[in-house]
């Protein structure tokens, strides 16, 4: 009896740090899902403000707003940046 009783502190000990361990790596891959979602984020909002940039240059040097943006997004999509838009496009 006493050896059974003894097997299951094992068993019980045993699941306990089997749970903290799973606890644990599940918090470590929610934090870097985390990051690396505020990580994509921070790049697209700098993507986005570049095009802007970009926009605004040609604007100022050639004057079309629809020829600029054009442009820029074409330069962009060469350089393999998935284009994106900070505003919507003015109509």
């Amino acid at each position: 009896m006493k050896t059974l009783l003894l097997a299951f502190a094992i068993l019980a000990a045993a699941s306990a740090a089997q749970a903290q361990q799973t606890d644990a790596l599940a918090a470590s891959i929610a934090e870097q899902t985390a990051v690396a979602a505020q990580q994509r984020e921070a790049e697209a909002r700098a993507l986005a403000e570049r095009r802007q940039r970009m926009i605004d240059e040609c604007i100022e040097n050639h004057g079309y707003e629809d020829d600029c943006v054009r442009a820029a997004d074409t330069e962009l999509r060469a350089e393999g940046a998935r284009v994106v838009h900070l505003r919507a496009p003015q109509r």
